[in-house]
């Protein structure tokens, strides 16, 4: 049964904050971690300013998708329908709401394609298939916001250049996420298999697996989003701030 864009709007709002409560406790969690360990590890430092920026992205988010809430059901709008206000997708807010996400997103495929880089040893060789997917993530992402802004008000996500648009951006992060996973996870592989230094060995498996494991159903949540936006179903709206948590 299809839904509207508002009732999509706020299923999606709901289960956002749910994935926000534990995204916050294990940000909270790994800032204390990454703080207390600052000087003993190195990197530390880089790593622990990019969690605190994810973190203020993603709460930024979810709070505008909050405020839009307010405003698509406040008294003078209610007569209109909040349906109307949602469909004004090139309006402040949600250029707003859109390009935290696309941000969030550009910050997180960097991460996993650093950590893939250094992973394989630094070697830009193996790296250079997802960079280059990384390269269009960033440029079909731009070209997503600037497509949305230049709609008129009535004007639908769906509609043809933009459609094309946006399905090239969700495209590019899950061929990013998806080609980083699948080398993290083959060089987890093969250390395991030569065993030559089992304790090296040990520790890339403890910290590589859940990086792999994370980034295969990151990956496929994106597929999800891709696959009900493709059917222009109001539900991608579900997916996509699902997905926005990370």
């Amino acid at each position: 049964m299809a839904i509207s864009f508002s009732l999509s709007e706020l299923v999606a709002l709901s289960v956002e904050s749910f994935f926000f409560g534990i995204y916050f406790t294990l940000f909270w969690s790994s800032l204390k971690v990454l703080y207390s360990k600052r000087k003993a590890i190195p990197g530390t430092g880089p790593l622990l300013a990019l969690a605190g920026i994810l973190g203020i992205l993603i709460t930024w988010h979810v709070l505008t998708d909050a405020v839009r809430l307010v405003y698509a059901f406040k008294r003078d709008q209610v007569p209109l329908g909040p349906d109307l206000y949602y469909a004004d997708v090139s309006s402040a807010l949600s250029l707003i709401k859109t390009s935290l996400y696309l941000v969030t997103t550009v910050l997180f495929d960097a991460f996993i394609l650093h950590r893939c880089f250094i992973i394989w040893d630094r070697n830009a060789c193996v790296v250079l298939l997802p960079f280059l997917a990384f390269l269009a993530d960033i440029g079909t992402g731009v070209a997503a916001v600037e497509g949305l802004a230049g709609l008129t008000k009535g004007d639908s996500v769906f509609i043809q250049k933009q459609e094309r648009i946006t399905k090239s951006f969700l495209s590019s992060t899950v061929a990013v996420n998806g080609l980083c996973t699948l080398l993290i996870a083959y060089r987890l592989w093969t250390r395991q298999g030569t065993m030559r230094d089992a304790r090296k060995a040990f520790g890339l498996t403890k910290e590589v697996r859940i990086m792999a494991e994370s980034g295969a159903i990151y990956s496929a949540s994106l597929i999800l989003v891709i696959a009900t936006y493709t059917s222009q179903s109001n539900s991608f709206n579900v997916f996509l701030d699902m997905v926005s948590e990370h």
